[in-house]
């Protein structure tokens, strides 16, 4: 420790403790008592100053290399690393004494905070004694604790402001000389208040009873009561604003100091910038202008700076290896013109050799001549520069050269020769022989040689080997003959395809393996091409020696003399038998149906094409006649598609039976058949062909166990009176086959112009209803369901009507189909549900609360995804509407397809207490087990049962007997198209339930059906 009071005694660290020491005879002037804590902490944190500065005054010390720790003796041997240190360690500390210094004020100042606090309670604790005691009079003993314990509170804080302690939850220390006046007066302000309290809470303890005279008593101590807590409030305030004053000029002060730190750690970085600048950063600055003297052939260049750091030890080894160079340099300069001669001598043998000749050095090429250079199709600069010694091998021959030269070169063989394989610049491959030889040169190991271009060579060898070797192991055949046909020679594939021996077919003629399927013209046309052309080629049937017939595809070409005679004949031929076996049967399964037999879609439409070109040359008319099957699909439900599968072999075997042999029969898929009727001169022969066709197709099938029956619809159209290519043809006959349909099935339809008119009508509605829908062109009318017992009406049914813009209002019956047909009856099925549901919950406000809309709902928005019953739902929560204000209409047809999927959303509908009414019952199958698995709410009555209703009419009885069966089943009834009153009644008497037609009103829009609505109340 002797050197750093050494350093205290001589520095401004003695100054600043000197102002340390009056700080604090300031801060305590006058005062009995120790200063206040924020003032012992920083005389504490200012401590640490000397040591500080003993430091940051050692840094010259440190860093100059030839001076002492202590100024005694060199310290040898301080790094960069260990200066860098110092200086860190030194900053370190310096931010460390800031750091604790500043949080002692703040825990000062905090300490003031709570003495203030203190002094704050008790002067308002002064005040609620005062009021307490005043009170006492009033509420005798019940605030008597509350007086007190007040009394014991002040106690206890005015004793922790004198003496120090803890007061209101706060640690006190006690105040200064400075507040020595102030806080005597509150103390004895205090005994004198405190003995007033005293006196008035006895009086006021014995008072009852007695004489006036203690009322006089009470008023003058209830008086001085009052005076002594005007006067304590005035002394506390007196206090506080004591102590208030005094933490302010503390505040200034501490922030002076504040102030004076801040500078000297300025002035202590700026310091140890200087030293880091002087120590490290000048050096280098030397060091690296004298590399760039170096570096631009200043060998004579020293660096003079001396130290013991890696600074001084760079500058040594500088120094030292500028030494170096220019010896170097001198010696290269001397060797320079030897070898140059040496050179001249080597490359005037190298350049006017006719091979190439290289030198390798650590696998780089240090000298090609022109010849290797040329052999490989590059520059020599390039093949100096960009290449190594060996890129120039293909890639799977690089690692055997390497791996071939190190083991000669390890090994200390003189000479290496690899035969490698090169790729010249263009990608070609070469065949290579490589010579070389190990060879020291400048004092390191080299290999020099000489490259060969073996290319030619090689390929006439291989060229030779493969001949061979194919003509023995070939899978095809080959046979050479003499000019005349004889065999001379064989190989060991012919032997294997014919079953004839080497020696058994050599000097016979190949003649003898003939089959005789071909004639003499098929064999002249051969040796006329062979004569002419010198080969032929084309398939040919021959017999093995065992007999057994076989095909060959055979090739055969002419080999000729240098004089153009001819010097041989060479065959080659292959076994193709299984090959024309398995063509012909990939050609029957891509032709024909597998299930039937007959030609698929693509056979037909070949056959078509063909039949049509007949017609057109011979004049004759064509008949192409498109069949569907009628209920087909129903076979497929009930029995399974195993016996679907067998009635359309049945059908296929059937319809083959009925057409001539010249006409063609074909399945283009699923239930869809085709027929081509070709030559006929008249419709009678197509007329007989169809009408059988219809007689035997309506015949029962036996499938299995069981039995079925199905009919047919088909269309036709004739070649060339109604088109003149297959694909318009197509499209008439389909188009007849679904007016067939149209017309009730089994039977048959010819092509007409106004059918095609009918489909161009029917495309023209579907580009009219894409824009109707993006347009808005649709609405919705109303028609009121009426009770038939009471007139009343709580029903209706939404109907969309289309207001075309040029055509006016179009039928739905126009319309509907084809919008099923192409799927735009999804978004417009969705479209009419929410109109028709945002209508009725009108209906139900304005009208009656029951009201309920009826909505039809197509097959096809059930069969498809769009119809998403969740958001249905949902929507109907949304208009605060319950499941049984919907009623959703159905037809037979979606339960005649009904899957799993349409199960599940018709259940939907029944758990969220949505209804289902069955429309046009009885125009369908009327079957009574839809009635049972399905939850049904209300069968329709079709209008067509209605219109022709009477009192012993067939209709009245069939409308009887549906009414009476859905009341037995729990059902409601509902006839449509009621139009006279007569109908009407006879509907009432056979118990139907509601109406609907024309006889109530027609349908309405909305704002008609509102006063409709309100005309019928």
């Amino acid at each position: 420790m002797h050197y750093i009071f050494e350093a205290c005694k001589s520095g401004c660290c003695f100054a600043i403790l000197i102002d340390l020491d009056q700080f604090g005879r300031q801060a305590i002037h006058g005062s009995l008592y120790s200063p206040p804590l924020y003032v012992q902490r920083l005389q504490r944190s200012f401590a640490w100053c000397p040591l500080i500065f003993w430091f940051f005054s050692m840094i010259p010390d440190i860093l100059r290399p030839d001076r002492s720790l202590f100024g005694r003796r060199p310290v040898p041997g301080i790094s960069i690393g260990q200066k860098i240190g110092g200086i860190f360690v030194c900053v370190l500390i310096l931010a460390g004494t800031n750091v604790v210094m500043v949080r002692e004020l703040l825990r000062d100042f905090n300490g003031v905070a709570a003495t203030v606090n203190v002094a704050g309670k008790l002067r308002m604790l002064s005040q609620r004694i005062a009021f307490a005691t005043l009170d006492s009079e009033t509420k005798k003993r019940s605030s008597l604790g509350d007086i007190e314990r007040s009394l014991a509170e002040f106690d206890v804080a005015l004793l922790a402001l004198g003496e120090g302690g803890t007061a209101f939850g706060h640690d006190i220390v006690r105040l200064g000389m400075v507040h020595a006046a102030p806080l005597g007066a509150v103390q004895d302000q205090w005994e004198a208040y405190r003995a007033n309290i005293g006196a008035f809470l006895a009086l006021t303890a014995s008072s009852e009873g007695r004489p006036a005279r203690t009322g006089l008593e009470s008023l003058a101590l209830r008086q001085r009561v009052s005076d002594g807590a005007a006067r304590l409030l005035g002394n506390t305030e007196a206090l506080i604003g004591s102590i208030l004053i005094e933490n302010e000029q503390a505040q200034s002060q501490a922030l002076l100091n504040m102030y004076g730190l801040l500078l000297l750690d300025g002035l202590m970085l700026l310091a140890a910038f200087g030293a880091a600048r002087r120590q490290m950063i000048k050096p280098l600055r030397e060091l690296s202008r004298h590399c760039h003297e170096l570096s631009m052939g200043n060998y004579a260049t020293r660096v003079a700076y001396r130290s013991s750091d890696e600074i001084g030890r760079l500058a040594l080894a500088f120094n030292d290896s500028a030494w170096r160079i220019a010896q170097l340099v001198d010696h290269i300069e001397r060797d320079r013109h030897s070898l140059s001669q040496a050179e001249a001598m080597f490359r005037g043998v190298a350049e006017n050799t006719m091979v190439g000749v290289y030198i390798v050095q650590n696998d780089r090429f240090r000298y090609i001549n022109s010849t290797m250079a040329q052999m490989f199709c590059y520059d020599r600069e390039e093949m100096l520069v960009r290449l190594g010694a060996y890129d120039i091998f293909v890639e799977e021959d690089r690692q055997k050269v390497k791996e071939s030269t190190s083991t000669h070169l390890e090994k200390h063989v003189d000479r290496v020769f690899v035969e490698p394989r090169g790729r010249r610049k263009d990608g070609t491959i070469i065949n290579l022989e490589i010579f070389g030889s190990r060879m020291e040169l400048d004092g390191e190991q080299v290999t020099m040689g000489i490259a060969l271009d073996v290319t030619a060579r090689k390929e006439i060898e291989a060229s030779a080997r493969v001949a061979a070797v194919v003509y023995q192991n070939s899978s095809e055949a080959m046979v050479v003959t003499d000019p005349e046909g004889v065999i001379s020679n064989v190989n060991p594939a012919f032997s294997a395809i014919t079953g004839y021996s080497a020696e058994e077919v050599i000097g016979s003629k190949l003649s003898l393996l003939s089959s005789g399927r071909h004639d003499k013209t098929f064999y002249e046309a051969m040796w006329n091409s062979l004569q002419t052309t010198g080969k032929w080629q084309g398939d040919i049937w021959n017999r093995r020696k065992n007999g057994e017939e076989y095909a060959e595809r055979l090739t055969v070409n002419t080999s000729y003399n240098d004089d153009g005679s001819i010097r041989c004949r060479v065959g080659l031929f292959s076994d193709i038998t299984q090959r024309k076996q398995s063509d012909a049967f990939i050609w029957r399964q891509a032709n024909y149906d597998h299930l039937t037999g007959l030609p698929n879609r693509q056979l037909f439409q070949n056959r078509l094409e063909r039949a049509i070109t007949r017609s057109k040359r011979s004049g004759q008319s064509m008949a192409l006649v498109f069949l569907d099957l009628d209920f087909f699909k129903d076979v497929n439900d009930t029995l399974g598609h195993s016996m679907g599968d067998e009635l359309l072999k049945q059908v296929a075997k059937r319809m083959s039976a009925c057409v001539r042999s010249t006409d063609t029969v074909a399945r283009l898929g699923g239930d869809e058949f085709t027929m081509i009727i070709g030559g006929i001169t008249d419709t009678d022969v197509v007329n007989h062909v169809c009408e059988q066709v219809l007689h035997e197709l309506a015949q029962p099938y036996e499938l299995g166990e069981e039995a079925a029956s199905i009919s047919t619809s088909m269309g036709v159209t004739l070649y060339p009176q109604d088109g003149s290519d297959a694909e318009v043809l197509l499209q008439n006959a389909d188009l007849a086959m679904y007016a067939a349909k149209g017309n009730g099935r089994n039977q048959y339809c010819y092509f007409t112009p106004i059918m095609q008119q009918d489909a161009h009508g029917r495309r023209q509605i579907l580009r009219d209803l894409i824009v109707a829908r993006d347009q808005q062109q649709f609405v919705l009318h109303y028609q009121p369901v009426v009770e038939l017992a009471t007139g009343r009406v709580h029903k209706a049914e939404a109907l969309i009507r289309w207001t075309h813009p040029t055509m006016g209002m179009i039928s739905p019956a126009a319309f509907i189909p084809v919008a099923e047909d192409s799927g735009i009856i999804v978004g417009m099925g969705d479209w009419v549900f929410r109109q028709a549901t945002r209508q009725s919950a009108l209906w139900r406000t304005a009208h009656h609360h029951d009201f309920q809309i009826s909505v039809n709902v197509s097959p096809v928005q059930f069969m498809a995804e769009g119809l998403d019953h969740d958001e249905w739902l949902t929507h109907l929560q949304q208009l605060n509407l319950p499941g049984h204000s919907v009623v959703v209409e159905i037809t037979e047809r979606l339960l005649m397809d009904a899957n799993v999927d349409v199960r599940n959303k018709l259940l939907a509908f029944r758990d969220a207490g949505i209804q289902v009414a069955l429309d046009d019952f009885g125009t369908g199958y009327s079957s009574l087990s839809y009635l049972k698995k399905f939850d049904i709410d209300y069968i329709k009555i079709d209008q067509s049962f209605v219109s022709n209703l009477g009192p012993d009419t067939d209709d009245m009885a069939l409308c009887e007997a549906i009414i009476v069966m859905a009341h037995r089943l729990g059902l409601k009834v509902i006839a449509e198209g009621v139009e006279t009153e007569a109908q009407r009644d006879l509907l009432l008497r056979a118990g139907c339930d509601y109406g609907q037609g024309y006889l109530f009103s027609p349908p309405l829009a909305a704002e008609e059906f509102t006063a409709f609505l309100a005309s019928s109340e």
